[in-house]
């Protein structure tokens, strides 16, 4: 699972992989159980570059030790290296979509929790995220399946379900 900062990727996938019965891992949890500390921290420690390797073996680890997980995946962690290429490879590829507007009001406050939001003022947030997004878009629609994460209801994950369902049926 894909998908901007801030977009639901942790909460709503755990509610799919409940309603798939498969086990849910989140690359940032792991990070922080293997790591110490918050991912802001492990952000400032290692530096971007740094964080986004431990990121990707992480992922690779998961997704080997894991092959029928949903794994929730950072905000970034699409757009470096080749992992979606890796994520796409190994399984099914959902990317929870949301407008910049969206983002902007449920980032609003959360620059402690979100080391790429440091510095950034509030008058600030929107044009950051709506460019910030933008950027990153292009990584995000190589996904296999995008969701409007906007309204992402008990129903709709269900249809969720059955798309990543059928997309991992016809998988290689």
């Amino acid at each position: 699972m894909v998908g901007y900062m801030g977009v639901g990727k942790s909460s709503s996938g755990r509610r799919l992989a409940r309603l798939m019965g498969v086990p849910f891992f989140d690359t940032d949890e792991a990070l922080r159980s293997q790591h110490g500390g918050t991912i802001p921290q492990l952000f400032a420690q290692h530096g971007q570059g740094g964080f986004r390797q431990l990121e990707r073996k992480v992922l690779m680890d998961m997704a080997t030790a894991h092959p029928d997980a949903l794994i929730s995946t950072g905000g970034g962690a699409a757009c470096h290296a080749d992992n979606m290429d890796f994520m796409r490879a190994n399984g099914v590829v959902v990317y929870l979509k949301m407008g910049a507007d969206d983002l902007t009001d449920r980032l609003q406050g959360k620059s402690d929790e979100r080391p790429l939001l440091a510095g950034v003022s509030a008058e600030a947030l929107p044009q950051f995220i709506a460019k910030h997004l933008a950027e990153r878009e292009v990584h995000y629609r190589k996904a296999n399946i995008t969701v409007d994460a906007a309204h992402l209801d008990g129903e709709r994950l269900n249809s969720v379900r059955n798309l990543i369902e059928a997309e991992w049926a016809v998988k290689p």
